[in-house]
């Protein structure tokens, strides 16, 4: 064979072999879920990467690790910042250090009921701090309200009203917000890693603790601090986010499909929180622990006029407590 027909036949195995590389190229994405690869933070994810799979026929994939196995919190969140992971589902509350507004999802009873809450989930002021997340800190939102069921107190002695706060050592997250609520209502906060929580409360290091109310129930809580109040005080948003050099390195379809597998998982979220709330409430009651449901009046007077102090000090945007009241 002429010298001439060898380079073409190496130059068209080549081309073959770049072209095949290409056709079959993946993307891989890791998703860090805080949570068990069974509860309604993460069943929810597990679809997700379904979903995409599915309708971006394999060219994306999207790897779930439930259990915190990658980090949780402000610190998961950061490290998908960085690249370092490419996803994350986590409350909104811990998008706080990027952008202050955030922080009033976590004042308490700063919502009236379920209704109010979803109402601003879906408003411009959260399009606006969704909007900011982008533009100023490389982080697309690919959902904002994956449902979770809300935030309540269990605790070693009863809680009915704000005056049985006073004096009690009270495990909080490290979220400025969630510190100062409860120290407007009496409590000492105290900062106890999620995952000490339980033994804190067994041997006393704190009397009480906040916290989501299927948690209580899957962590055990109450069998350590058997008075779980309803105080309802926060309704819970999961968000699922991606790093935005990840994101806006796919193509267009890509995106979209992505952005259409959020979609299905956020209405999955729904319907796996619907009537959970009994169930968990039956479980710990069956277990010997007490529910305690109390008319939250008392607690947003008292939270309602140190709002406006916050509000002062910059942890929100001003007027921002005030418009979403009148939502």
């Amino acid at each position: 064979m002429k010298r001439s027909a060898w380079k073409w036949l190496v130059a068209a195995m080549i081309g073959g072999i770049l072209f095949t590389g290409t056709a079959t190229a993946e993307t891989k994405l890791r998703l860090s879920c805080p949570s068990a690869a069974n509860s309604t933070t993460c069943l929810p994810a597990t679809l997700f990467a379904d979903e995409v799979k599915k309708l971006t026929n394999g060219s994306v994939i999207v790897q779930v690790f439930p259990g915190g196995q990658l980090g949780t919190g402000t610190k998961a969140v950061q490290q998908m910042q960085a690249g370092v992971i490419d996803m994350v589902a986590e409350d909104l509350t811990w998008y706080t250090p990027f952008v202050k507004d955030f922080n009033v999802l976590a004042w308490g009873f700063a919502f009236r009921d379920a209704d109010h809450f979803n109402t601003f989930l879906k408003s411009p002021i959260a399009d606006a701090m969704v909007d900011e997340m982008d533009k100023k800190h490389g982080i697309v939102f690919l959902a904002r309200n994956w449902r979770k069921l809300p935030r309540v107190v269990t605790s070693t002695k009863p809680v009915f009203t704000p005056d049985d706060l006073k004096g009690m050592k009270f495990r909080v997250p490290n979220i400025p917000a969630y510190i100062k609520t409860w120290q407007t209502l009496g409590a000492n906060p105290s900062q106890v890693p999620w995952a000490d929580s339980f033994q804190a409360l067994k041997t006393g290091v704190v009397d009480a603790m906040e916290a989501p109310f299927d948690s209580v129930l899957s962590q055990k809580f109450h069998l350590a601090a058997p008075y779980v109040t309803m105080t309802n005080h926060l309704f819970i948003a999961i968000a699922l986010t991606v790093n935005a050099k990840k994101f806006y390195g796919l193509s267009a379809d890509e995106q979209a499909a992505l952005r259409k597998a959020a979609d299905k998982a956020t209405a999955y979220s729904i319907e796996l929180n619907k009537d959970s709330a009994d169930d968990v409430a039956k479980k710990i009651v069956d277990d010997g622990a007490n529910i305690i449901m109390l008319k939250p009046t008392a607690f947003q007077k008292k939270l309602r006029a140190a709002a406006a102090e916050q509000e002062a000090e910059g942890l929100w945007s001003k007027d921002l407590y005030e418009k979403i009241e009148k939502m």
